[in-house]
């Protein structure tokens, strides 16, 4: 699959690494890097995992469309892997869209998920933080996403490195 940004996102990665190593010094082989092809069976391990949490399990047809997605140059999502040492343990997956209210994209940050065996050592806040370097990257002013009103543990996260915008979501 082709890579996106090729340039910009090899920096990123060395800058982001060595962010990891001075930040988490008992944890240095935290990686967080873009998805590649080889990365789907450790992507689907823990998609299922993510899938499961929210008691919503998809069909293997919209899995293998969103990794597909994932992996496009010619699609606007990005997916990141989280890698303690050799094993994948966290995954984030991103969509820029256009708004009426800029000119620059915004990024939707719709997916986000840490292994039980790798929560409240920076894994999560590392990956979101890599949204948030591909948004400085764009040009993008906004970087959003929702959680579950009940996810005490993502709230006290996110409460840290974002704010409450005081919006509602509805759907239908």
């Amino acid at each position: 699959a082709p890579i996106k940004n090729g340039c910009r996102q090899r920096a990123f990665l060395i800058k982001l690494t060595r962010t990891c190593a001075k930040r988490w010094r008992l944890n240095l082989s935290l990686t967080i890097r873009k998805l590649w092809a080889k990365d789907e069976a450790e992507w689907r391990r823990l998609w299922r995992a993510y899938c499961e949490y929210y008691e919503y399990p998809l069909p293997e047809d919209m899995i293998a469309l969103t990794w597909q997605r994932l992996l496009s140059a010619d699609f606007p999502m990005h997916g990141w892997i989280a890698e303690r040492g050799n094993q994948a343990v966290g995954f984030v997956n991103a969509l820029e869209h256009s708004s009426t209210w800029s000119p620059k994209p915004y990024v939707y940050l719709e997916d986000l998920f840490v292994d039980r065996i790798a929560r409240k050592i920076g894994v999560g806040t590392e990956l979101i933080n890599a949204v948030y370097a591909h948004a400085d990257v764009i040009g993008s002013p906004r970087v959003y996403w929702h959680t579950e009103a009940e996810n005490a543990a993502a709230r006290q996260l996110y409460d840290k490195i974002a704010s409450d915008n005081r919006f509602v979501v509805y759907r239908r």
